[in-house]
């Protein structure tokens, strides 16, 4: 039986055949290319090929780098809206070495720079180095 054909990334195809993952060379002299062109003067239709979603880019900035990139002013001001944390979330950004957009803390970090400087400077602070 042959199920869940699709053409690769490469021009072969890829298919289930008696239950197994076949992966077949777009090659007529291919026994399972033979098996699935049968197939198609059955009625049955290749799956185009669908690249997989790119996942977006993950920022990381080194801790040391978000610091570096603010003036002792607004530190200060970073520092003073950490107090209002709770103690764990104020021990994840005291001891990281580097902040990650797929952390689950960044969208706090996100939001508090876009609170206390705006969103063009917030941007500045955490873009990808």
């Amino acid at each position: 039986m042959i199920s869940n054909v699709k053409y690769n990334f490469d021009g072969g195809i890829v298919a289930t055949i008696d239950g197994f993952q076949v992966f077949i060379p777009d090659n007529m002299e291919n026994r399972h290319r033979l098996m699935v062109a049968e197939w198609e003067a059955g009625g049955g239709v290749i799956q185009p090929y669908t690249p997989e979603p790119e996942l977006a880019d993950i920022i990381s900035i080194p801790a040391v780098t978000f610091w570096e990139r603010m003036t002792d002013q607004e530190a200060e001001q970073v520092q003073a809206a950490m107090q209002a944390q709770p103690f764990r979330t104020r021990q994840i950004f005291m001891t990281a070495q580097s902040y990650r957009s797929d952390h689950e803390l960044w969208p706090l970090l996100q939001q508090a720079a876009i609170d206390l400087f705006g969103e063009a400077r917030a941007g500045e602070l955490l873009a990808q180095p």
